[in-house]
C-alpha cells in the first residue's frame, strides 16, 4: 500500500521471530538501507515496512534472511511466449507491480518466475495484472506440472519445405531451366509464399508487437524484411514489374521456421534433466489407516502417518524406515550408483524419489508432497536459470541497443543503394532486408543462459545443486574458504568416548539425558543415543531452549539443567575452575568437552568425538591449489579446533563462535571474496552473508535453505570439482558471447552489400541460413559443457 509521498509500506510475515531480540537482529541489518523503517509483532512474526524509492522489496527480504531470518512469500511460475531480447523490459514491468518481490525470465525455458508477497497481493490478482499487461503468458500450475509442448513441428517442416522449394522453383526457372506453370511462375510463388507467412503468423504477430511496443526484437526484424519484401512483390507484381521476389520472403520465413525447429529440439535437451526430476515423484502411496492399507494422493499425506514401500517402487515421501529391510537406490541424490541398505532397527532415513530395490520397508512420514527433498531440489534447479551472472547482463545490454541500431542500419542500407548508388528499389530493398535477416540478437540472447542451465545440469549429476545461475560467476572470485568444523571436516556422526561424573548423582545424568531429548545437534542426539544405550530413562522436559554455538537450557522435575560447553557453564555462573585440566586434555584429543549443568553447578562431562572424512585432507589440499585460503571457523573449544586444523594442515583457525561471531567473521574478511561451508542452525547466517554460501546435504534444512549450493551427495571434492566447473562455465559463456557478437559484426557489411562490387553478396534467404547458422552453434557449444569430467575422486552417476 502506498504511504506518503514517495513511500511505499508493505505488509509482511517474518519467519523464525519470536523474541525482540530477533527484531533488533533484523533492525541491524535493515538500517544498512536507506529509509527502511520497522514495526513488527515478536508473537506473530506480523510486520509492517516502510521503504522510499531507492530501496526494492527484494533488498529488504534480502536483509532479513541475512539477519538468519525469511519472510513468507510465493512463487508464481509462467510460461512466457516473449522473445530473449524482451526478457529485461518483461522483468522490468512485472518488478514495479505491487507485491512483487522480485521477477526473472529465463529464454532457456521461456519461463518465468514471480515471487511474491502473499500479504499484499494474492495469487489470482498478482496473475490478472500481469495479464493485463502481457495477454500471452499463462500460468504452469504446481510444481509438478511440465512445459505443455504445443505440436509446431509440422508447420514450421511444412514452411521449411514450401520455403525450399520455391527457391528452387524461381532458380531453375531464370536459368533457362522451367518448371512446370512456369508462365504462371509469379502466381505461383506468391501462393507459396502468403501459405508460409500464414503458417508463421505468431511470428509476424509478436515481431510487429513488440516494434510497436518500442521494445523489438529477432521476431520484429524477421517480420520486418518479410512483410516488407513480400508487399512489394505485390505490387511490382500488379505493376507487371519484373522485379518480383516471393520466393525470398517464403524462402526468409521458411528457413528460418527450421532453424527454430531445430534450436527447439536442442533447447529440449538442456531442460531434460528437469523433466526427470519431476518423472521421479510419485503420485500415489499406500497409507496404514484404521487398521488397513489404503492408497491416497501423495500430497494428501500427513506427517507422522506411515506409508508402505514394496520391492521396485519408488519411495513416495520423506521419512524414516521404521520396519523391515530393504536396498534403496539414492543416486539421484548422491550420485552413488550402489543401492544403500535401509534397516527399521537402526530407523535409517528414506527419501522421496529414490527406488527400493529389494525388501519391504514401513516409512514414518516426516515430510510428503511439496516438501520432500525431492520436491526442494526440482524448485532450485527451476530457480537456478532465473539468476542472471554479470555477463549476461551486459549481453541483455547489447541485445537491447542491437535490435535498433540493425533497423537504423538497415534503413542507412537502403537510402546508400538507392540515392547514392543509384539501383533500383528492388536491389536496394534486397540488400536492406539482407542487414534485416541476417543480424540474429537471439544467439547473444541464450549465449550465456544455455551455459549456465547445463551447467547446473552437470553440477547435478555430480551430486551438487546449483540453486542460483550467478553462482559460477561468483565462485570464480572466492579468495577465502571458511570452513565449519562438525558434519564438515568431519562425519557429523559424533559418538561418546567417555563420561565423568562429578560427586556420582545418578538423577543428575537422567535429568543431562532429558535435557538433550529435544535437541536437534548431532552431539545432543550423540549424548540421547549414549543414554539409550545403557537404559537411563528420560523425562520429557517442560521447557527447552536451544543456543546456537553454546548449547541447551531446560527445565526437568522442576530443576534447572543446561547442557553445553565451558562458556556456556561460565555464562550460567557455574564454576569450573577444577575441572579445567580435565577439558584440556579432552581438547589435546582433539574431541568435545560437554558439560551438564545442575541448578548451575556441574555435575557431569561427556567427551564426545567425531572422524574427520576421509576425502578432507584432499580438498582442503585440492583448494590451496586452486589460490583459496581455507580458513577453520567452529564453535568448538580451540584446543579441539587445532588438532582437527593441524591433521589437515588448516593454519588460520577461528573457535568457541557463535553464530553471529561467525557472520560478523564473514563480513570482517570481506564477504564478496568469502565461502562458508557449514552443516548446521548455527551456520545459517554465515552463510547467508557470505558470497558463496554451501551447505552439505544432510545439514539442517535452515542452513540449505541459505545456501547458494547443497552438496547432496555429502562429498567435498564435489565442491572442488564445482571450482574446476566454474572456470569452464566462464570460458564457454565468453566463447558463446564473443562468437555471437563477432558473427554478428562480421556478416553485417556483407549483407549491406560492402562487396558487391567483387561479385561477393547475401541474398535475404542465404542470409536468414547464416543466422540460423549462428544460432545453433552457441548452442552446441554449449551442450560441450556435459563433456567436460571432474578431476577429482568425486562420483558422478546419474542424470
Amino acid at each position: 500500500m502506498a504511504s506518503r509521498m514517495g513511500r511505499r509500506s508493505e505488509k509482511i510475515r517474518i519467519i523464525g521471530v519470536d523474541c525482540p531480540t530477533c527484531v533488533l537482529a533484523i533492525e541491524k541489518e535493515l538500517k544498512k538501507l536507506p529509509g527502511v523503517e520497522l514495526s513488527a509483532d515478536v508473537t506473530t512474526g506480523e510486520a509492517v515496512v516502510s521503504f522510499d524509492e531507492r530501496v526494492t522489496l527484494w533488498q529488504i527480504v534480502k536483509a532479513i534472511r541475512d539477519a538468519g531470518y525469511d519472510v513468507e512469500k510465493e512463487h508464481l511460475y509462467l510460461q512466457v511466449d516473449i522473445s530473449e531480447e524482451e526478457g529485461g523490459a518483461f522483468e522490468a514491468s512485472l518488478a514495479e507491480l505491487p507485491g512483487v518481490i522480485q521477477a526473472r525470465y529465463s529464454p532457456v525455458t521461456n519461463m518465468a518466475s514471480i515471487l511474491f508477497n502473499p500479504r499484499t497481493v494474492t495469487r489470482e490478482k498478482l496473475l490478472e495484472r500481469v495479464k493485463s499487461l502481457f495477454p500471452e503468458i499463462r500460468e504452469i500450475e504446481g510444481e509438478r506440472e511440465q512445459e505443455e509442448e504445443r505440436d509446431e513441428k509440422i508447420p514450421k517442416l511444412v514452411s521449411f519445405i514450401l520455403g525450399l522449394g520455391a527457391i528452387l522453383y524461381h532458380t531453375s526457372g531464370v536459368f533457362g531451366i522451367h518448371p512446370p506453370l512456369w508462365q504462371y511462375g509469379n502466381y505461383i510463388l506468391f501462393l507459396i509464399a502468403s501459405i508460409v507467412i500464414a503458417l508463421n503468423i505468431d511470428t509476424m504477430r509478436r515481431g510487429f508487437r513488440s516494434l510497436l511496443r518500442r521494445a523489438p526484437t529477432m521476431d520484429s526484424l524477421v517480420s520486418l524484411s518479410v512483410s516488407s519484401i513480400f508487399l512489394y512483390s505485390v505490387w511490382a507484381m500488379l505493376s507487371n514489374s519484373p522485379d518480383v521476389y516471393f520466393e525470398a520472403a517464403a524462402g526468409v520465413m521458411g528457413f528460418i521456421s527450421f532453424g527454430r525447429y531445430l534450436e527447439e529440439r536442442l533447447r529440449k535437451r538442456s531442460t531434460q534433466s528437469l523433466a526427470e526430476l519431476m518423472s521421479k515423484m510419485v503420485d500415489n502411496a499406500r497409507v496404514l489407516r484404521g487398521g488397513r492399507v489404503v492408497e491416497v494422493k501423495v500430497e494428501d499425506v500427513r506427517e507422522g502417518e506411515l506409508v508402505e514401500v514394496r520391492e521396485g517402487e519408488r519411495v513416495p515421501v520423506d521419512g524414516v524406515v521404521v520396519e523391515g529391510k530393504g536396498y534403496v537406490d539414492e543416486s539421484l541424490f548422491t550420485g552413488e550408483p550402489m543401492p544403500k541398505p535401509k534397516d527399521g532397527e537402526r530407523r535409517d532415513v528414506v527419501l522421496a524419489g529414490s527406488t527400493l530395490v529389494q525388501g519391504y520397508l514401513l516409512v514414518r512420514v516426516t515430510r510428503a508432497g511439496g516438501e520432500t527433498n525431492l520436491a526442494y531440489v526440482i524448485r532450485a534447479v527451476k530457480e537456478a536459470q532465473f539468476y542472471k551472472p554479470e555477463i549476461q547482463r551486459l549481453a541483455d545490454l547489447v541485445v537491447g541497443r542491437l535490435t535498433w541500431a540493425v533497423i537504423l542500419l538497415s534503413l542507412l542500407t537502403f537510402s546508400y543503394w538507392y540515392f547514392v548508388r543509384d539501383v533500383s528499389v528492388a536491389k536496394a530493398l534486397l540488400f536492406s532486408v539482407a542487414v534485416l535477416v541476417v543480424t540474429c540478437p537471439c544467439p547473444l540472447g541464450i549465449a550465456v543462459p544455455m551455459v549456465i542451465s547445463l551447467s547446473s545440469v552437470k553440477a547435478l549429476r555430480m551430486g551438487v545443486l546449483v540453486r542460483r545461475g550467478d553462482l559460477f560467476e561468483r565462485l570464480l572470485g572466492v579468495k577465502v574458504l571458511m570452513l565449519d568444523k562438525t558434519g564438515t571436516l568431519t562425519i557429523g556422526s559424533p559418538k561418546v568416548i567417555s563420561s565423568r561424573t562429578f560427586g556420582n548423582r545418578e538423577e543428575d545424568i537422567s535429568l543431562i539425558c532429558s535435557a538433550e531429548r529435544r535437541s536437534e545437534h548431532p552431539i545432543g542426539k550423540a549424548i540421547v543415543r549414549y543414554c539409550e544405550e545403557r537404559g537411563i530413562s528420560f523425562e520429557e522436559p517442560s521447557s527447552f531452549e536451544s543456543f546456537p554455538g553454546l548449547g541447551v537450557l531446560a527445565r526437568v522435575k522442576g530443576r534447572e539443567v543446561a547442557v553445553g560447553s565451558k562458556k556456556m557453564a561460565e555464562l550460567l555462573g557455574a564454576r569450573v575452575e577444577g575441572i579445567e585440566e580435565v577439558l584440556e586434555e579432552v581438547s589435546r584429543r582433539g574431541n568435545t568437552a560437554v558439560l551438564g549443568i545442575v541448578e548451575r553447578e556441574v555435575v557431569f562431562l561427556i567427551e564426545v568425538g567425531d572422524e574427520i572424512r576421509k576425502e578432507s585432507q584432499e580438498f582442503v589440499k585440492g583448494i590451496r591449489r586452486a589460490g583459496i585460503e581455507p580458513v577453520l571457523a567452529t564453535g568448538d573449544s580451540y584446543a579441539t579446533a587445532k588438532v582437527v586444523a593441524e591433521k589437515l594442515g588448516i593454519e588460520e583457525v577461528y573457535a568457541e563462535l557463535t553464530p553471529e561471531d561467525k557472520a560478523e567473521l564473514v563480513e570482517k574478511m570481506g564477504s564478496k571474496g568469502v565461502a562458508f561451508i557449514g552443516d548446521g542452525i548455527n551456520d545459517a547466517i554465515a552463510i547467508g552473508k557470505s558470497s558463496v554460501g554451501i551447505a552439505m546435504g544432510r545439514g539442517a534444512d535452515i542452513s540449505k535453505e541459505a545456501g547458494d549450493v547443497v552438496v547432496l551427495n555429502n562429498n567435498l571434492l564435489s565442491v572442488l570439482d564445482l571450482f574446476s566447473l566454474a572456470k569452464v562455465v566462464r570460458r564457454k559463456a565468453l566463447e558463446n558471447f564473443w562468437w555471437a557478437f563477432l558473427y554478428n559484426v562480421a556478416l553485417i557489411p556483407v549483407a549491406a552489400g560492402i562487396l558487391f562490387d567483387r561479385g561477393i553478396y547475401l541474398t535475404p534467404e542465404l542470409a536468414a541460413i547464416a543466422m540460423i547458422l549462428s544460432d545453433i552453434s552457441v548452442i552446441l557449444n554449449s551442450f560441450t559443457v556435459l563433456a567436460w569430467r571432474p578431476t577429482s575422486a568425486s562420483l558422478e552417476g546419474h542424470a
